[in-house]
């Protein structure tokens, strides 16, 4: 039985559906590449806006800039992907996309001292105690 609600009481507030697992966001202007597929296989497909429609096929693993990002409510969200030489454009999802891996410094340059430690190495001169008024 339900329990009866005075008119101080806030209203019920309707529970959203849980939604699947969130995905990456990446941002426009990253370069990134294009994954394996869930499905299998070595071809990532860009499809037109509307994301049903094929577009071009791209091989997994070339880099692609992000030129822009578009939201769906029904669906995960789609951003549009150029290839690095400009040949081929169209959108992918972001379970198609994985962030370049970070460069490696040359292990032939010599190691940079932080600001903190030049700053310790060098001595300033001490400024006197007493001010004039």
């Amino acid at each position: 039985m339900a329990a009866p609600r005075g008119s101080f009481s806030p209203p019920f507030t309707r529970i959203e559906p849980a939604r699947g697992p969130k995905e990456a966001v990446l941002p426009v202007g990253w370069h990134v590449v294009l994954r394996t597929p869930p499905g299998g296989g070595d071809r990532v497909t860009l499809t037109a806006e509307d994301g049903t429609t094929a577009l071009a096929t791209v091989k997994s693993g070339v880099e692609v800039e992000i030129t822009a990002w578009r939201p769906r409510r029904a669906g995960p969200a789609l951003y549009r992907v150029r290839t690095k030489g400009g040949g081929k454009e169209g959108w992918a999802t972001a379970s198609h996309l994985e962030p370049l891996p970070p460069s490696s410094p040359s292990r032939s340059s010599t190691p940079v001292a932080s600001p903190a430690v030049k700053r310790a190495a060098t001595k300033t001169p001490k400024r006197s105690q007493a001010r004039k008024r």
